[in-house]
């Protein structure tokens, strides 16, 4: 029987990220910093919105290169230092030529080349921002020797990376992605380098309210935390798979599509749209399975429960606490759109037999804003309901 290979490696939750970013950018000279984790770890996410954070502390317009026109690029040359570009650049997916090409000037007695835009902005005295490596173990031999340089030398050619430019990189793991080669001690060392774990189910939870993610969603991983990251890298190709990415981007459907058909009683499986669009984004087994739960939510009355707070356990059936959580999903809908719903809301946890049922709910609230928790919580609240509430819930979800 094959031992099991034992973890030794320290890893860090993604939350950590914004905090070792603002570490690397406070230090002079800027010190680059590498990521590494299995794939959906959210680093790139976690890299774009701390770069938003210190933008603002630096008063700079954030400048998203990415997703700027050619002539928004071609503008910022003349004055770099009204911004903080942030760049994110696929390693895997980019070409030699993108970086530079060779040029021949007859009237030189030297090599001379030409730099891709970006490089020409990061070059200039009053350039600040982030360059953003991504998978970066993943790139061509060529490519990876270009971005060794910038990382190692912070220079691209024969022109520099200004000093007000912190350089990030990240990639996977040899055993979570095919064609991953390992990055050379000599790079390594000049850097540092964090293992980071994927998202547990509470911190997506947060993630996913925080970000307004579609209440299905959040009610489901409540229900099922099993699936907020269940990667399985020998499964047959193009199969999806659930993790905070997939559940992301099939948010993005579900939000943007309300028309989306749910199957009734009457109708085939197979015109669910809601399954179907979930089947494309986390697989077969989830898929299904998150179908079914839908079909079960959309049959509560939210507006109904939020009238009689005092009946929530005639509603939530013990054998069945997908219904719970489809419940505290549209709370917190539609406490995201109306801070008085709190009221309700706290008399439901208050009065839910279930006291994990009571504690997921008010971690919710908090998540969706926690000052106006704490503010109209404190407001509209009658002091009786907050004793009872605070008694039962103060050491899960009010504790500093």
């Amino acid at each position: 029987m094959a031992k099991k290979e034992i973890e030794t490696k320290r890893r860090y939750s993604p939350l950590k990220i914004p905090r070792i970013i603002r570490s690397h950018w406070n230090a002079k000279p800027k010190e680059p910093a590498h990521f590494i984790g299995e794939p959906s770890t959210v680093k790139s996410e976690m890299v774009f919105a701390e770069g938003k954070v210190i933008a603002e502390a630096e008063h700079r317009s954030f400048f998203d290169w990415n997703r700027s026109s050619l002539e928004e690029k071609r503008a910022i040359l003349n004055d770099v230092s009204k911004y903080f570009v942030f760049a994110d650049i696929r390693a895997s997916e980019t070409e030699i030529g993108e970086l530079r090409l060779q040029e021949m000037r007859r009237e030189e007695n030297y090599i001379t080349y030409k730099y891709a835009l970006l490089f020409e902005v990061f070059s200039k005295k009053d350039a600040m921002g982030i360059l953003f490596l991504d998978e970066l173990n993943l790139a061509p031999a060529m490519v990876k020797a270009g971005f060794y340089k910038i990382i190692n030398d912070r220079c691209i050619g024969d022109i520099p990376i200004n000093k007000d430019v912190l350089i990030i990189s990240a990639g996977n793991e040899s055993e979570h992605a095919r064609g991953v080669t390992e990055d050379p001690v000599p790079l390594v060392l000049r850097r540092a380098n964090y293992f980071i774990r994927p998202l547990t189910s509470e911190e997506f939870s947060d993630y996913a309210v925080k970000s307004g993610q579609h209440e299905w969603i959040i009610g489901y991983l409540g229900f099922a935390p099993h699936n907020t990251h269940k990667i399985e890298y020998d499964l047959p190709e193009s199969s999806g798979q659930p993790c905070p990415r997939t559940w992301t981007k099939l948010s993005n459907v579900l939000v943007n599509n309300k028309d989306l058909h749910i199957a009734s009683a009457n109708d085939s499986p197979d015109e669910d749209d809601v399954e179907l669009a979930a089947i494309g984004f986390v697989g077969q087994g989830v898929g299904i399975e998150f179908g079914a739960y839908v079909r079960t939510a959309r049959k509560l009355n939210i507006d109904e429960i939020l009238k009689h707070p005092a009946k929530i356990n005639e509603i939530v059936n013990p054998n069945d606490l997908s219904i719970a959580y489809a419940v505290v999903a549209g709370v917190v809908e539609k406490f995201r759109n109306d801070k008085k719903v709190i009221v309700p809301a706290f008399e439901i946890a208050s009065e839910i037999n279930r006291i994990e049922l009571g504690t997921y709910l008010l971690r919710c609230l908090k998540a969706v804003d926690e000052q106006k928790f704490v503010k109209e919580g404190g407001k509209l609240v009658p002091d009786v309901l907050m004793r009872k509430v605070l008694d039962r819930f103060a050491k899960f979800v009010f504790k500093q």
